[in-house]
């Protein structure tokens, strides 16, 4: 069975587990130093390394959360920020393939807002109703909901007012997709607009309690990058760093393609890491730091050989404690009763990725928000979807690389699993992980953000006028087998928080919201003083147990 390309068509057929099993891409479990841990097997080729050089691994080497931030929104070659992605050819989404409907649908969601709030006075009718999307993409949707807006306000009152207050903002990292979003919505003048921003750090280019409206995202927190983590049975955190390799014989192709200058500090950085993490001995690869990995694809960005030499590229990972990144500490500490429930009730590890991205974006926009809403559509699941007994993998790698293309790098652990491999075609595919709905609640309620409806994507459509039976003009031609996706309530999700004192009144049409909780069974005597003991240890209470390699 050959991976399909489109992205949102991919993400379905991931969650079905019969499917996976019979083209073998379940991620497997696999033992760690003679220790079971679930999803095992997306542990990367594990270097090991003198326990005293641990402590250096940060100062030579990218975590997994900035390799993955790297490779896909560095300026010169990221996958997004470079302008590289196709929205027609990596991969479609929901937006796209059901336009317009899917925006309209949005579209008097809004409008319900807007009303609400105009009714609650907490938006004044010479305020301006802000639509700010974040990581919009080609600005595909923005096109459907403006589109539609104008189109309702020429034949209705109450949506004419709506549309002169209505303002329509595009927030990406990617000057080169802020381009692309201006080109496609220009026709809209004033009430549209394109600007850069980092959905993770809104406060950086947003002022505080300058907006009144809607903080919109469609499958953006999935894109976040992440932190690699490895949770042993006691509770030890361990936080994958990468490091990236050239072997000799690649090597050799590639320094004639960089200036000397280049070719010498890579060289110069090697020899720093033999030194540091092997005695000095000399090893048949180049390896990279940070600061090389960057500097080199920095100048092999310009080359005709640039596909080639990315996929020449070869990866390992180092596991240290996860206590060297405080912010990291910090998330496990805040949600260590969880972690530690999950551990107690088997004698398994986990590797479980963190997406402090997403809990930056719920911060920010409840910073950023004077009164109104944030309305968030990804895919994922809650505490218990993400950390249960699921046979699939909660993080995926794909594009050009995964659909039979390749790379030199030695995947060997991970032969029936490269879907979960993000080291085939470093910057040229995409990297998306589940998203975690009970934490953003969670991080939602510490910052005044009241969670209003969490449940299926279809949800979108309640209360609305908007029907897919009617064939849409100009219709794309994956749209009659994308509608059962979208009608399907397993996979995508919709996620509604208002800021506090926005509108007491408001409800979301959908009266049938599903749970964000934990769902726990109950532990035994020994496994509450199991869970206990873990508990402590994530909270930083108790040190880590002893690492053994």
């Amino acid at each position: 069975m050959q991976i399909p390309l489109l992205r949102t068509l991919f993400k379905q057929i991931v969650l079905i587990t019969t499917v996976l099993c019979a083209v073998g891409l379940v991620a497997q479990d696999a033992k760690r130093n003679g220790v079971e841990i679930q999803y095992g097997r997306e542990i990367h080729r594990e270097l090991t390394i003198p326990a005293d050089a641990r402590s250096a691994v940060k100062d030579f080497f990218p975590s997994f959360l900035e390799y993955q931030d790297l490779v896909m929104f560095h300026p010169k070659f990221g996958y997004y920020s470079s302008g590289r992605v196709s929205f027609t050819n990596d991969y479609q989404t929901f937006p796209i393939v059901l336009a317009p409907y899917f925006g309209q649908m949005i579209a008097e969601q809004m409008y319900f807002m807007w009303q609400g709030m105009r009714k609650a006075g907490t938006l004044a009718p010479n305020e301006k109703f802000t639509m700010a999307e974040f990581g919009p993409g080609d600005g595909a949707m923005a096109e459907s909901i403006l589109d539609y807006i104008v189109d309702k306000s020429d034949r209705d009152p109450s949506w004419k007012e709506f549309a002169n207050q209505a303002l329509y903002i595009c927030y990406d990292r990617s000057p080169a997709l802020n381009n692309t979003q201006r080109e496609r919505n220009q026709r809209f003048g004033s009430r549209f607009a394109a600007r850069v921003a980092d959905a993770t750090d809104l406060t950086a280019t947003i002022p505080a309690g300058s907006l009144k409206g809607v903080i919109l995202s469609n499958e953006l927190p999935d894109a976040f990058s992440v932190h690699k983590v490895v949770l042993s049975p006691n509770g030890t955190a361990e936080v994958a760093f990468v490091v990236p390799s050239i072997p000799a014989k690649n090597w050799a192709n590639i320094r004639p393609l960089i200036s000397t200058q280049v070719a010498k500090a890579v060289e110069d950085d090697d020899l720093k890491v033999e030194k540091k993490f092997f005695d000095g001995k000399s090893n048949s690869a180049v390896f990279l730091t940070k600061a090389s990995f960057v500097m080199l694809l920095e100048n092999l960005v310009p080359t005709s050989s640039y596909e080639t030499s990315a996929n020449a590229l070869q990866f390992q990972e180092i596991y240290v404690p996860a206590a060297v990144i405080p912010e990291l500490a910090s998330h496990l500490k805040r949600n260590a009763a969880v972690y530690a429930g999950v551990l107690a009730k088997t004698s398994r590890g986990l590797v479980t990725y963190i997406n402090l991205g997403a809990e930056n974006l719920i911060r920010g926009g409840a910073a950023v928000l004077k009164s109104g809403y944030m309305l968030t559509i990804d895919y994922g699941s809650t505490w218990d979807g993400l950390l249960g007994e699921d046979a699939y993998s909660h993080f995926r790698a794909y594009g050009p690389a995964h659909h039979g293309g390749g790379s030199s790098d030695d995947d060997s652990q991970n032969t029936d699993n490269q879907i979960y491999n993000p080291y085939l075609g470093p910057t040229l595919n995409d990297m998306t992980t589940d998203v975690n709905f009970s934490l953003l609640a969670a991080e939602g309620q510490l910052v005044g953000l009241k969670p209003m409806f969490f449940g299926s994507q279809l949800s979108l459509q309640a209360g609305t006028s908007i029907s897919l039976e009617d064939t849409p003009p100009n219709a794309h031609e994956k749209y009659y087998s994308w509608v059962p996706d979208f009608q399907n309530p397993g996979v995508y999700k919709l996620f509604v928080q208002q800021k506090e004192g926005t509108d007491a009144t408001y409800t979301y049409p959908d009266k049938a919201p599903e749970s964000l909780g934990l769902i726990r069974s109950t532990l035994t005597d020994a496994q509450r003083i199991r869970a206990a003991e873990i508990e402590k240890r994530l909270s930083g209470a108790l040190p880590p147990a002893p690492l053994k390699r």
